[in-house]
């Protein structure tokens, strides 16, 4: 009995002498892993994978920076922050998605700006489109309009530097600048037999949300620039004027409106569908679907609607336009809009940097795929002229805004 109790005993402590040894073997390696990788990896290694990703060997990175460290020429001159910001780039561009990228402290800022109404610049927006930096769309009243930029001009060179591998915002930020000051834009446009350089002077863009005047045969005419902050106590405004005017039509011109927030498209479609009906639909592809529902109070669902839309219609201005079109059967006028329809999300990363990431596709209340596809008008025309400043109405020259009256008139 003693001796089967000696012998349990015995291996009892082997056992907790094995646990030991093997606690102290795989921390002790722990540690030597550790303590062999350079020292920025100290600060910035994390083992754990996200969640819900394929497997991956991040070997190969680890590598590089270890043969950068200990080979590069020049490594006494190393910025660890700016190797950290590069890979991150590089990590969300290799998405192959134009709209997903990283935006650092100052990129972050310039974006917010832009989103406030108020910014340093030359005055359009712009996007990656094709593999190529292209204009969405002049803003009214800047210096991008009067030097005559138009939609879908793309952009080879900014102050001679080419624009082939640079983001979106790297070439916002390259355009912004000081009041005053000049930019050189080296513009390709498919009706040119050559590329040509436009100088611009910088100067303060500030963006307005909207204008609405009464046309003749009491037609109220509304004109939304960007679906911006201010936008939606701007819209409110406008819109109980445009109800106390009682007007018999009414005409929303969304032509080179760029988007902006979908909060501010689906505040602006409560005023123009009736309660609950769907504005919107999110794919995220993985066979979740978000919609969202007016849920305002419609006050304008009942004027009898047309709406204007061309190559600068893009993002949330092609959401309002698809909804409209799918829920109350309004007419599109103009010509094929931009075809921008993911959603991105901004999201705040440490020390005031940011990811903008595509985090779905909009899809029209019928189905319809905005992105890459634009939305086709029911009315195909084209205006024969560049109509200069957006500011000003010309029905004599506007052929778009001319068919959308002459069809409210007659469906009266």
């Amino acid at each position: 009995m003693k001796k089967g109790k000696k012998i349990l005993l015995i291996i009892i402590a082997i056992l907790l002498l094995s646990g030991v040894w093997f606690f102290g073997f795989f921390e002790g390696a722990n540690w030597g892993w550790k303590a062999h990788l350079p020292s920025p990896f100290e600060k910035i290694l994390n083992k754990e994978k996200p969640a819900e990703i394929p497997a991956g060997d991040m070997n190969i990175f680890w590598e590089t920076w270890k043969v950068i460290l200990q080979k590069y020429v020049n490594r006494q001159n190393l910025d660890t922050s700016k190797m950290i910001e590069g890979s991150t780039k590089g990590l969300v561009e290799s998405l192959g998605d134009p709209y997903s990228e990283f935006l650092n402290a100052k990129e972050n800022e310039a974006l917010s700006q832009e989103l406030s109404g108020e910014f340093f610049g030359v005055g359009m927006e712009i996007s990656r489109k094709n593999n190529s930096i292209v204009v969405v769309s002049p803003l009214p009243g800047t210096p991008a309009e009067a030097a005559g930029l138009k939609p879908n001009d793309i952009i080879l060179e900014i102050d001679k530097q080419e624009t082939n591998d640079l983001s979106s915002q790297e070439a916002a930020n390259l355009i912004r600048g000081p009041k005053g000051t000049t930019v050189t834009l080296t513009i390709y446009r498919p009706a040119w037999n050559e590329a040509k350089e436009i100088k611009l002077v910088r100067d303060k863009i500030v963006v307005p949300s909207l204008k609405w005047q009464m046309l003749d045969n009491n037609i109220a005419y509304l004109r939304i620039y960007s679906f911006n902050q201010p936008l939606t106590f701007d819209f409110y405004q406008a819109a109980f004027q445009i109800i106390n005017a009682n007007p018999e039509g009414l005409i929303i011109d969304l032509r080179n409106n760029p988007g902006g927030y979908l909060e501010s498209v689906i505040n602006i479609g409560g005023w123009l569908l009736q309660k609950g009906a769907v504005v919107l639909k999110e794919d995220f592809g993985n066979s979740e679907v978000k919609i969202y529902r007016a849920n305002s109070n419609g006050l304008l669902k009942d004027i009898p609607t047309v709406v204007l839309v061309n190559e600068g219609t893009a993002s949330a201005s092609e959401i309002l336009a698809g909804a409209l079109r799918d829920d109350r059967g309004i007419k599109l006028i103009g010509i094929k809009t931009f075809g921008k329809g993911s959603v991105q999300e901004l999201v705040s990363l440490e020390h005031d940097n940011s990811l903008k990431i595509t985090i779905a596709k909009w899809l029209t209340p019928n189905g319809t795929i905005i992105q890459d596809n634009g939305l086709i008008p029911d009315v195909e025309i084209k205006n024969e002229e560049d109509l200069g400043s957006y500011t000003q109405i010309n029905l004599e020259k506007d052929k778009q805004l001319g068919k959308a009256l002459e069809m409210l008139l007659n469906s009266n």
